[in-house]
């Protein structure tokens, strides 16, 4: 984590008491993030060999989402990767960002590629609104590379990344515009929540396969480009049509956020044994709280699931902006 932007963000604004919504025209700082910076001869064919997702495919300044898995085809991390010059550059969570470069250096073998981690160097700005509201209100002229990938069905939302001091201009150029307002991080991590976006965390990293995450359903896996590191799993699961769990979304009144991990149950059921597990929550408004679980398909329609314990919290589902086939009851 790059304690240099935290303080930054900390000591610029009171962050516990921003808006934990946001609508266009908005922005927050984003400390959940790490990055990775993958270059080389070799990089393109590398990740082929490493990653869910079509590589080849990306296209200068393009962008997508993908998955680390390990042997077993679980997924270790998701990421999103951009394409930009000679480089791949792909933004994981930060809890995990050192997991995943270490793994990749391991088999980098004889590979003529770069791989370095560049989290505690640079800063990252979530923006609510599309590329043209952000150039109404600031224009780059700051020096270092910046980053900008559109995110959302309609590119609504900019994440943005520069090296520290740049994001720092940044931020500095977004506070000073009386038409945005700064939000708590949180807002960014409801909006990805709603579009069914997943991130893990080490309380689920290697705990789903990637269809478990949806990410087949968000075009980040692709059954022709060849062999990857738990690929044989992934397609199995996918051919065989014996894929048992999916990522839905929920939402429940409580006392307390949802963490990443925590178990969900089926209200009543003596055994005490959970049937889903939580990846990612967020405040909807007070003691609203939206998430993502994985559950069983087949409990899709269930209307009595339970958080932390069968007499815990209730459930209910709500819609995702994508489909995938659920067997009606």
């Amino acid at each position: 984590m790059n304690n240099e932007w935290l303080t930054f963000l900390t000591e610029d604004a009171a962050i516990p008491d921003l808006p934990t919504k946001a609508e266009r025209m908005a922005f927050c700082g984003l400390t959940d993030l790490g990055l990775l910076r993958v270059s080389g001869e070799d990089a393109e064919i590398f990740l082929q060999g490493q990653t869910t997702c079509d590589i080849a495919g990306l296209k200068s300044d393009d962008s997508g989402l993908g998955a680390f898995c390990n042997p077993k085809g679980r997924v270790i991390a998701s990421f999103r990767i951009l394409r930009h010059g000679e480089s791949y550059y792909l933004f994981v969570p930060a809890d995990l960002v050192e997991t995943i470069h270490k793994r990749l250096r391991i088999y980098v073998l004889r590979s003529k590629v770069s791989i370095e981690n560049l989290t505690a160097q640079w800063g990252f700005i979530g923006f609510f609104g599309t590329g043209s509201d952000l150039s109404k209100v600031f224009a780059f002229h700051q020096s270092g590379d910046v980053l900008t990938i559109h995110i959302g069905q309609n590119s609504e939302r900019l994440l943005i990344a520069a090296e520290t001091e740049t994001a720092k201009r940044i931020w500095h150029g977004l506070r000073s515009s009386p038409e945005l307002i700064p939000v708590n991080s949180c807002a960014w991590r409801l909006k990805n929540i709603e579009e069914g976006l997943p991130s893990e965390t080490q309380a689920t990293s290697e705990e789903f396969l990637p269809q478990m995450l949806n990410l087949d359903a968000l075009g980040g896996i692709s059954y022709r480009k060849g062999c990857y590191t738990g690929q044989e799993v992934v397609a199995r699961t996918h051919f065989l049509g014996n894929l048992k769990r999916r990522m839905f979304r929920l939402r429940t009144i409580g006392e307390r956020e949802p963490n990443p991990g925590d178990p969900i149950y089926q209200s009543g059921e003596s055994d005490g044994q959970r049937v889903g597990q939580v990846v990612a929550a967020a405040p909807d408004s007070e003691r609203v709280f939206q998430l993502l679980a994985v559950l069983p398909i087949d409990r899709a329609h269930d209307t009595d699931l339970r958080l932390y314990r069968p007499d815990g919290p209730a459930t209910e589902f709500l819609t995702l902006p994508y489909t995938f086939d659920v067997p009606q009851p």
